[in-house]
Order: structure tokens, then sequence, then C-alpha cells
């Protein structure tokens, strides 16, 4: 199962602030996951969600931009089957 994501949200908070949420999963192993965004990003958190209903650490995430669009990398280490994820940006 390679990296996938859903966006299952967009709220708009005003003075050009916008939240993406969503879903994603991942294995162990494989190749990081990107997510592109147009604008800046000011904070990205890729959660995962275990079965029994506990939250798990937050996974590492780098960003990188170009010609307005960031793309927000998830450095997975862990498989994870239900993550969450929120990602706050400009523009």
């Amino acid at each position: 199962m390679a990296f996938a994501y859903a966006i299952n949200n967009i709220a708009y908070l005003g003075a050009g602030l916008t939240k993406l949420s969503g879903t994603w999963s991942g294995v162990a192993g494989d190749a990081s996951g990107s997510v592109p965004v147009s604008g800046t990003v000011i904070k990205a958190d890729f959660q995962k969600f275990d079965n029994d209903g506990t939250y798990g650490g937050l996974c590492r995430v780098s960003s990188s931009t170009s010609s307005g669009i960031t793309t927000v990398t998830v450095n997975n280490q862990d498989n994870v089957v239900s993550g969450y994820f929120t990602i706050e940006k400009l523009g």
C-alpha cells in the first residue's frame, strides 16, 4: 500500500488562512508521500491513528515551495492504515 491521502474538509478561517483536513495511509519502508498545496503552508500535522482508538505521535514532515506550490513531504516511519492530517496555509 503506497502513500495515499484524501482531503475531506476545507475550512476558510478568514484573512487568507485556510485549513485542509483529511485522512492518509502509508507503509513503513515505502517512499515518502507528498501533498501539493497551493499557497504558503504555515503548519502541517500528520498523525497516525491506531486501531485501538489511540493516537500515535506526529510524523516527520518537510516542505519545499516552487512557483507558488508548496509540496509537503511525509516521512512515514510506521504502517498507517488510518491517519489524520491538518494543513494550514496562506493564500
